[in-house]
């Protein structure tokens, strides 16, 4: 599934290609996703301005010129958006929903329907939006907000990060990173962590997710931009599918479970 370095990547893309640009037409091919398409709400939007794209958590919001409409993107894990001219368009069996612009047209690909497309008027109280936690690049995810927060929490630190209500877009390849460079296990309690570590947590997951934004996001399986490249982040990875540590060369990598993620950590590096 796309993290939050690959949505950004794709959101910049995006706001390349079709701000301040109207929409001519829409077409929805294919209702079924994890939520069904709203084809009739879409189609009002037909005349529209696009006036700003931003992202929130893995969600992609293009906001438009009337009434503070504001449509959502979640790429689930198969999601795609790319671009083609008019006359180059030749339909895909997986497509979902074409916007179309004076020349170009704007195309959702998804074949295992994970994604979602939304359009509200309401962004603060979206059901997808509303109990989202800071964005990890903002001030306000700090060692003192993550220290505090986790006092009465008895779930493991990596757990804690990848609550989407607690911070946003830190998935797993990321949160194992960061994890690892903290020299913090993945499965330690998190109320047991101490401010110190917090405060080191917090810097790597900034650098690491700056970083990989730098370099287009990660592509484990299948991910890939709206140019159709792969993220390059891949090859600066450290420790997430590895098979030795970086640092210990000779040690294995070990991978456990947490809530049903694969979770790579150095048993020398990240003690318990």
């Amino acid at each position: 599934m796309p993290e939050l370095p690959e949505v950004e990547t794709v959101k910049s893309y995006v706001e390349k290609r079709i701000l301040n640009k109207k929409i001519s037409n829409i077409k929805v091919l294919n209702t079924k996703l994890r939520w069904p398409i709203n084809a009739k709400d879409l189609k009002n939007v037909i005349g529209n301005l696009i006036v700003n794209i931003s992202r929130k958590g893995k969600y992609i919001l293009i906001k438009l010129d009337t009434a503070d409409r504001v449509i959502v993107i979640h790429l689930g894990m198969t999601g795609v958006i790319s671009f083609k001219h008019i006359d180059e368009y030749i339909e895909n069996k997986h497509d979902h929903l074409l916007i179309f612009f004076d020349e170009s047209v704007f195309i959702y690909n998804d074949v295992r329907k994970f994604g979602s497309i939304h359009i509200t008027q309401k962004i603060n109280t979206m059901f997808l939006l509303k109990d989202l936690g800071p964005e990890p690049l903002s001030d306000k995810f700090d060692d003192q907000y993550l220290f505090e927060i986790s006092r009465n929490r008895s779930c493991s630190i990596k757990e804690l990060i990848m609550n989407q209500k607690i911070v946003v877009g830190i998935g797993n390849i990321y949160a194992s990173e960061a994890l690892f460079l903290s020299k913090i296990h993945p499965a330690k309690i998190s109320r047991e962590i101490t401010r110190v570590q917090y405060k080191k947590l917090i810097k790597n997951i900034k650098t690491t997710l700056k970083k990989a934004i730098k370099l287009g996001g990660s592509t484990i399986k299948d991910f890939k931009n709206a140019e159709g490249k792969p993220g390059y982040f891949t090859h600066e990875l450290l420790i997430y599918q590895k098979k030795h540590c970086p640092i210990h060369k000779r040690n294995l990598v070990k991978n456990i479970r947490i809530s049903g993620r694969s979770s790579f950590y150095c048993d020398k590096c990240q003690k318990m």
